[in-house]
């Protein structure tokens, strides 16, 4: 039997939670939300089952992406959860940004389905490396 897979999505719109959701639906993935960026490694460090990734929108109103990021990262609890940062759009500037605090990948929103799986179990398999096509821009 194979291991559920679990995500914390890290979403405040309305729409795009829609969107997450029902792909998370359609691939079999169950999940957790936050939608404030509030206290999310106190969360992450009490969640059952613990996550296997985090998808983690840039423009929180509670929270700074990147904050959130390097505190997760800080973490020996959870430093070792991959993180796919999400946003409408990413200049090169918040893509090294997005590198420097130790983002797995990044993607832009709606998330295509055939990336994101790509993404994924790349991920998932172990294949960490954080090369350009784990940055999409």
């Amino acid at each position: 039997m194979c291991k559920e897979v679990w995500a914390l999505i890290i979403e405040d719109d309305a729409h795009s939670l829609i969107a997450i959701s029902s792909l998370m639906k359609e691939l079999g993935i169950r999940y957790k939300r936050n939608t404030t960026g509030a206290n999310v490694a106190a969360l992450i460090n009490v969640m059952e089952p613990r996550p296997d990734f985090i998808l983690l929108d840039t423009d929180l109103p509670d929270g700074d992406a990147f904050s959130i990021c390097r505190e997760i990262r800080n973490n020996p609890y959870t430093a070792h959860i991959p993180i796919i940062a999400i946003s409408d759009e990413f200049s090169a500037k918040m893509t090294q940004k997005a590198r420097e605090c130790g983002v797995t990948a990044t993607m832009l929103k709606p998330l295509p389905r055939k990336d994101f799986s790509t993404i994924l179990g790349s991920i998932l398999g172990n294949n960490r490396s954080q090369d350009q096509a784990a940055f999409s821009s």
